[in-house]
C-alpha cells in the first residue's frame, strides 16, 4: 500500500524539552550545482512582506557556504524576493545576527523556488554564536510567500537556520529571512467551532505515541492544507502537507510523551474547531485506560447507541482499540465513510484508534480499503500494517490479523509464518509489565462461529510463554469472558491462565447463543450492546463491560506484583510508530472516492451482517 505521510517538525525524537543541541560545523561540499527556476517561476523582484512576525532589524549575516555566484547570505537582509543565498549541501546554515540579546518568538522565511519544493529545516538560538539549541523544526509549505515560524519566546542574540535538503536537491537556498520579536501579533486565535465549506472526512488521530501523532482527513477540493497545534490550548506550531490532494494525514512531531494537545485544521477554506488529544504516556507511568469494542461498524441503531455514551465527557479512555469488523457489510470505501468514519466522527477526532482487520474487511481485496483508511505502525519483518504492537504506560499492546492465521489472505500479502515469527521476537523483547493482544477471530468462545482453534494451536502456546495477560477478540455478536485459560482446559487452581475475551456487542445485531453455556466460560451476554472499558494501575487491571444505559454489565479484575524498579523513559524510537506513505491522488483530478454516489443502508439486520463459512477444520464448540 501506499500512504502519504506529511511531516511537521523536529528531528526524531528531539524536541523532548525545550532544546536539544545543533552541531555548527559546515556541511560536506555538494556534487550537483544549484540550477535556475524555469522562467515561469522565477520569484520577482518584489520586497518582503510578512505576517504574525515583528521583524527584528538584523545587524549581520552569516553562513555556511554559498554557491560562488553571488548568491550570499546578505542577500536575504534586502528586501528583494529575486536575489537570494544559496548554501550548498544538507546541513547548510544560515545564522543571523541582532547584534544585542533580545527576546525572539519565531522566523520569517521566503524560501526561493518555494512554490516548487519544500525545504527540511531547523531553527535555533544562541546567545554567544557558538552553542545553538533547537527552537523549531518543519518542512516549508508550497509557496513563495514568506512563511512564519513562531516558537516560545526566548532571549537570544543569534537565530540559525539550517536546511537538511529539500524535495528537489540538497541545496539551501533563501530569498528573504527575519527574525521575529515576541510582541509580535497575537497567538492565531483558536476557533471553537468548524467554519467554512464542511470536510467529507472530519480529521481523525491515527499512530498517536509518545512524541509524534497523525491527523488524517479529506477534503471536498484538492489543496495543500496545514494544522495548528501545540500544548494545552497553545496552537502556534504548524504542520503543513507537502503537497496537494484530496486525501491527508499530517505528522505532527516534536511532541512530549503523557501531554494534551490542541489542533486545528485548515484546508481550502475550511477550518476544523479546536479538539485536544493525549499523546501516549512512556513506562514511567503506570496508569492507562482505554476502551475497546468489535464488530460496530454497521451505521446503524445500535452502534449510534454505543456511541452516544462514548461521547459522554471522560468515557473514551485515553485510545479505542476497535476488534474488527468495523465497516460493514464489505469493507469498501464506502462503507468505511459511511458505517465507520461518520457515525464516528466526534469520537475518533479526539480519541486515538487502533484497529484490527476483521472478516467483513477482508470481502473487498483482503482488506486493502482498510489498509487505504488507516495508517498506522508498520513495524513488523514484513513492514505491514495488517498487524503491529506499541506501547502505551504500563501496557504492550499487539494488534494481530486473524484473517492471515486461518487462510483469508494470500501469501504475498500476509503469512502466518511471518506474523508469528514477529510476535514472538516482539513479546520477547517488550520491558512493560502488561502485555494485552487483541485480534478478530476469538481463540474461546460458545457463540454462532465458536472458537478459532487455529488461531489457539497457533498462537495461546506463545501468549503463555510471554506471559500475555489479556486477550481481546471479536466475530461472534455477543460477549464473553473466559476463566483463566492454559492449554485447551481452565487452568489450574495456583497455575497462571490467560483471560479471553469476546467484545463484538459494538454495534451488529446480537446474535443468539446456539448452546448452554460451557464450564470455561465465567460470564456470557448477548442481550445488549456495549463496549469494555480498561483501566490499569499499577499491578491491578479492571475491565468492566459497559451497556448504552452507562451500566456495568460485567467485570474482571487481574492482579499481580510488578517489578519492583519501574523502567524510565530513556527515549523513544520515532520508527515504532511510522507508517508507511498512503495512495497517492492526481491532484488535478477528483478522485473516484469524492464522487457522489448514493449513501450505503445501514447494516442493521442479522442479513446484512452475516459472515461467509470458515474452514470447517479451524472451528471448534468448547461445550465441556
Amino acid at each position: 500500500m501506499h500512504k502519504r505521510i506529511l511531516s511537521s517538525s523536529c528531528l526524531v525524537g528531539a524536541l523532548l524539552a525545550t532544546a536539544c543541541e545543533v552541531p555548527s560545523t559546515p556541511p560536506p561540499s555538494p556534487t550537483v550545482a544549484e540550477t535556475p527556476a524555469p522562467k515561469e517561476v522565477l520569484d520577482t523582484a518584489a520586497g518582503l512582506t510578512v505576517t504574525n512576525c515583528r521583524m527584528l532589524t538584523t545587524a549581520r549575516t552569516s553562513a555556511s557556504g554559498d554557491d560562488g555566484a553571488g548568491s550570499v547570505a546578505a542577500n536575504t537582509q534586502d528586501d528583494n524576493l529575486a536575489t537570494r543565498w544559496s548554501g550548498p549541501g544538507k546541513g547548510a546554515w544560515l545564522t543571523m545576527d541582532l547584534g544585542t540579546s533580545q527576546s525572539l518568538a519565531g522566523a520569517a522565511i521566503a524560501w526561493h523556488q518555494g512554490n516548487t519544493r519544500q525545504n527540511h529545516f531547523v531553527l535555533s538560538t544562541s546567545e554567544d554564536g557558538t552553542t545553538f539549541t533547537q527552537a523549531y523544526a518543519a518542512d516549508s509549505a508550497l509557496t513563495t510567500e514568506a512563511q512564519t515560524y513562531r516558537f516560545t519566546a526566548r532571549k537570544a542574540r543569534y537565530l540559525r537556520v539550517t536546511v537538511n535538503g529539500n524535495t528537489v536537491n540538497d541545496w539551501a537556498s533563501i530569498a528573504e529571512s527575519r527574525i521575529c520579536g515576541d510582541d509580535a501579533t497575537p497567538s492565531p486565535t483558536v476557533p471553537t467551532t468548524d467554519s467554512g465549506a464542511a470536510l467529507p472526512r472530519l480529521p481523525y488521530l491515527q499512530s498517536v505515541g509518545p512524541t509524534s501523532a497523525l491527523v488524517a482527513f479529506r477534503t471536498g477540493v484538492s489543496c495543500t492544507p496545514f494544522v495548528r497545534f501545540g500544548e494545552g490550548a497553545d496552537i502556534s506550531r504548524t504542520a503543513t502537507a507537502t503537497v496537494a490532494g484530496w486525501r491527508h494525514a499530517v505528522k505532527l512531531d516534536g511532541l512530549l510523551p503523557g501531554k494534551t494537545y490542541s489542533y486545528v485544521v485548515e484546508a481550502c477554506g475550511s477550518v476544523t474547531g479546536v479538539r485536544q488529544f493525549q499523546t501516549a504516556t512512556g513506562p514511567e507511568t503506570t496508569r492507562v485506560r482505554f476502551t475497546a469494542m468489535g464488530d460496530f461498524g454497521t451505521g446503524g441503531t445500535a452502534q449510534s447507541q454505543v456511541l452516544k455514551l462514548l461521547a459522554q465527557p471522560s468515557r473514551a479512555g485515553e485510545f479505542l482499540l476497535a476488534l474488527g469488523d468495523n465497516a460493514y457489510e464489505s469493507g469498501t470505501e464506502a462503507d468505511f465513510q459511511d458505517h465507520m468514519f461518520k457515525p464516528m466522527a466526534a469520537l475518533l477526532r479526539a480519541t486515538p484508534i487502533f484497529p484490527a482487520p476483521g472478516n467483513h474487511e477482508y470481502v473487498t481485496n483482503q482488506g486493502q480499503p482498510y489498509l487505504d483508511n488507516f495508517y498506522l505502525p508498520a513495524n513488523n519483518t514484513e513492514k505491514s500494517e495488517r498487524y503491529y504492537s506499541f506501547d502505551w504506560g504500563p501496557v504492550h499492546f499487539v494488534s494481530l490479523d486473524s484473517n492471515c492465521v486461518i487462510g483469508l489472505a494470500t501469501s504475498d500479502r500476509c503469512t502466518l509464518a511471518a506474523q508469528k515469527s514477529w510476535l514472538s521476537q516482539d513479546l520477547a523483547a517488550t520491558k512493560r509489565p502488561w502485555k494485552v493482544v487483541f485480534f478478530h477471530h476469538p481463540t474461546w468462545s460458545s457463540g454462532e462461529h465458536g472458537s478459532q482453534l487455529k488461531m489457539r494451536r497457533e498462537f495461546a502456546p506463545l501468549f503463555e510463554q510471554y506471559g500475555v495477560d489479556l486477550v481481546l477478540t471479536g466475530h461472534d455478536h455477543n460477549y464473553e469472558r473466559s476463566k483463566p485459560m492454559k492449554g485447551d482446559a481452565v487452568a489450574a487452581s495456583g497455575t497462571r491462565g490467560i483471560v479471553y475475551m469476546v467484545v463484538g456487542s459494538g454495534g451488529a445485531s446480537l446474535r443468539p447463543f446456539p448452546g448452554s453455556q460451557p464450564s470455561w466460560t465465567a460470564f456470557r451476554d448477548n442481550t445488549t450492546a456495549g463496549y469494555l472499558d480498561v483501566t490499569v494501575d499499577g499491578g491491578t487491571l479492571a475491565a468492566k463491560l459497559i451497556t448504552p444505559s452507562g451500566a456495568v454489565r460485567d467485570s474482571l479484575t487481574l492482579t499481580k506484583t510488578l517489578p519492583a524498579a519501574v523502567p524510565q523513559m530513556t527515549g523513544v524510537s520515532a520508527m515504532s510508530m511510522e507508517t508507511p506513505p498512503g495512495p497517492v491522488d492526481d491532484p488535478t483530478r477528483q478522485p473516484a472516492y469524492m464522487r457522489p454516489r448514493a449513501p450505503v443502508p445501514p447494516a442493521d439486520t442479522l442479513e446484512s451482517v452475516a459472515d461467509a463459512p470458515e474452514p470447517s477444520d479451524t472451528i471448534v464448540r468448547d461445550q465441556k
